[in-house]
């Protein structure tokens, strides 16, 4: 707003310099024009004083009074007032005769003009106003009038003879409006001329104006074209070093006020020198441009892309909130750049090493910070190229360990290689079964047992929890099917639901999918949706888990007390059930505090109306804790621990007939 007011000011002041002129010009027209009209009047005043009335009292507004002594005489006097003045056209005399008819007494033309209007003759152009000065009205002028003599501006003055007073005559005098309109223009001449100069100096100011702003302008886009030059890399238009090391000072600068964290990617082309020197320079530039363009694509837009030289480049990430961000970027940018790219016509491949340093891990200043990187770009070349290394060690054997447990999760979902263990839950109250946990396990040929600690998170990170959440649940559906129709049990698997899964389009379409598959009725699945998935995804209240919850599927609530839930979320959801986090119930005996919080969880799911389970349950004393407390369900190794199909299938006839009774020898591994 500011820069439009800025912009059309100087314009807006001219055009209300120029109404105001017009004003100006209109008043003083008017001002002119009735102090005229008011002159007129008063001349005309003037005359009606010094006529001989006596003689005009004789004349009967008849053609015979051409004869009589006083017509001539007041002829006489009419040709001597029009004389006084060039301006004055006609002078006469006009009276009010017959059925009120307005006819000429005299007037102060020659009887051989043709503009002469002899005794009697009627007035036929005569207006409403004229005709009402015969009534006693007030002198007035008209006009502009146009009549058969030409167009006039009249002034007529009513004489009232004082015995009888009745208006005997009015007496009139007509001015050429021509005249009277050349007058009113010099009037206005010195405002409208006023206002024209006011346009014209105005107009030269603005064009000057004009001038300068384009001028401005051209040095600004000048100043412009020497900073890029300056700060910018001629080939690519990229940023170069200056401009990257005031970025890096920018961006250290802010970590440090607001403890935040930051990385620095250092990238080398690896085969670029075979390109140069087979195709040409030409053919290495136009590389080079695809390369800046692709990198660009891959970054966010607050991330800066530079280029160094040769085939060196820079990526900047300003702030980000997880360990795994920059080796996500390195990822992306080597498998992007592992794609052909075509240059003048020909499909040529390149590969990327990259070297990555964190603030405040590996340096804190710009120098060093740079100087890691680079180090640690040398160092993915020396293990083989086409890869990334950190400029820490121990950040290294977690990458390349994260990578194996990645590939390894890929080929385990190709060769089947999970399982899935099933835990059941108990009722404090009765003893009985109330749902079965499914929980995935995964055997590598040559690891072993993986801990699901150790892969699930590489799973979630990876994306490869789809996947791996889509077998589960089809899985678990398909285990409980068997058992439902086999009469073994009719309680329902509780199956744990991924945030990526929820993100997803049409997860609930893939669970009616699976219901309809197996044939498992939709309330014996229960979706258990950890507390903190609920309040990044915000899903309370949507559209999908309402679908999900009108089809009879249950929704729980997991691991809760370990996120930052808003009661009004949880209000909202339509859940069955809460299940108060292991590390609470761990601790809840010999802690008051962690014993306050469970009592608190319990007191809010009964005021939602939800059931609570406690996870987690290993010892005798914990568990009469819960039951004291009021608590409804009971899941943990104390119980029954998470086992094979075939065995938890072995033990269930002696849950359903007695209950659960302790577990001889608790394994907190399986």
């Amino acid at each position: 707003m500011r820069h439009l007011l800025a912009k059309y000011a100087p314009a807006l002041l001219v055009l209300v310099g120029v109404l105001l002129g017009i004003l100006f010009t209109l008043q003083t027209l008017s001002a002119a024009d009735a102090r005229m009209r008011e002159q007129r009047l008063t001349e005309v005043r003037l005359m009606e004083r010094t006529f001989d009335w006596t003689a005009v009292q004789a004349l009967r507004g008849e053609p015979g009074d051409a004869i009589r002594p006083e017509y001539v005489r007041i002829k006489q006097q009419l040709e001597a007032l029009r004389g006084v003045s060039p301006q004055y056209r006609f002078v006469y005399l006009m009276a009010l005769r017959g059925e009120g008819d307005v006819r000429f007494l005299a007037d102060s033309e020659p009887p051989g003009s043709p503009d002469f209007s002899p005794s009697g003759m009627a007035y036929g152009e005569a207006t409403s106003q004229l005709v009402g000065l015969f009534s006693g009205g007030q002198a007035l002028t008209e006009g502009p009038v146009e009549d058969r003599w030409g167009v006039w501006v009249s002034a007529l003055v009513p004489h009232v003879d004082p015995q009888s007073g009745q208006v005997l005559a009015v007496l009139g005098l007509d001015v050429d409006a021509r005249q009277w309109q050349r007058a009113l223009w010099q009037a206005a001449l010195l405002p409208l001329g006023a206002t024209l100069a006011f346009v014209l100096v105005s107009g030269l100011m603005l064009r000057q104006r004009a001038r300068t702003r384009k001028e401005l302008a051209r040095l600004k886009s000048s100043e412009d074209q020497l900073y890029e030059q300056a700060h910018h890399d001629s080939l690519t238009g990229l940023p170069n070093q200056r401009l990257l090391a005031d970025r890096m000072h920018q961006v250290l600068s802010h970590a440090h006020r607001m403890e935040s964290r930051a990385a620095i990617l250092f990238l080398d082309l690896d085969r670029f020198k075979n390109v140069n020197d087979s195709l040409g320079h030409a053919m290495g530039d136009a590389l080079l441009c695809e390369v800046a363009r692709r990198l660009r694509a891959l970054v966010r837009e607050d991330d800066t892309v530079a280029r160094l030289g040769g085939d060196e480049f820079v990526i900047l990430l300003p702030e980000y909130l997880h360990d795994d961000d920059a080796r996500h970027v390195a990822e992306k940018i080597i498998a992007e750049l592992a794609k052909p790219i075509t240059v003048g016509g020909q499909s040529v491949s390149v590969g990327v090493s990259i070297g990555i340093a964190q603030y405040p891990d590996d340096a804190l200043d710009s120098a060093g910070w740079l100087a890691c990187a680079d180090r640690a770009m040398y160092a993915a070349k020396d293990s083989g190229r086409n890869t990334y290394q950190f400029a820490d060690p121990l950040q290294n054997a977690r990458a390349r360990e994260r990578l194996s447990i990645e590939t390894g999760l890929r080929q385990g979902l190709a060769h089947g290689e999970f399982v899935l263990y099933y835990q059941p839950v108990f009722s404090l109250a009765h003893g009985g079964l109330t749902g079965v946990e499914a929980l995935v396990r995964w055997h590598h040929p040559e690891w072993g047992r993986v801990e699901p600690a150790r892969f699930i998170p590489v799973a979630e990170d990876s994306g490869l929890i789809v996947p791996l959440g889509d077998w589960i649940l089809a899985e678990a559906c398909s285990a409980a099917q068997r058992w439902n129709r086999q009469g073994a049990l009719a309680v329902p698997v509780m199956v744990n639901v991924s945030a990526l899964q929820l993100r997803r389009p049409g997860f609930d379409g893939r669970v009616a999918e699976v219901l309809q598959e197996t044939g498992l009725p939709a309330n014996l699945l229960e979706l258990e949706l950890t507390e903190t998935t609920i309040m990044q995804e915000t899903l309370v209240g949507s559209a999908m888990l309402g679908r999900l919850s009108e089809e009879g599927v249950r929704l729980a609530i997991d691991d809760f007390g370990t996120g930052y839930s808003s009661l009004a979320y949880l209000r909202q959801l339509d859940a069955t059930r809460l299940k108060v986090d292991r590390s609470f119930v761990a601790d809840m005996v010999e802690d008051a505090e962690a014993r306050v919080i469970v009592i608190s969880m319990m007191g809010l799911a009964r005021a939602l109306g939800l059931k609570v389970t406690a996870e987690g349950v290993e010892t005798g004393a914990q568990l009469e804790l819960l039951r004291t407390l009021g608590c409804d369900d009971v899941q943990g190794f104390y119980c029954a621990r998470p086992m094979p199909e075939a065995d938890f299938l072995a033990r269930l006839p002696d849950w359903i007939n007695g209950g659960f009774s302790p577990a001889s020898a608790p394994d907190k591994t399986a």
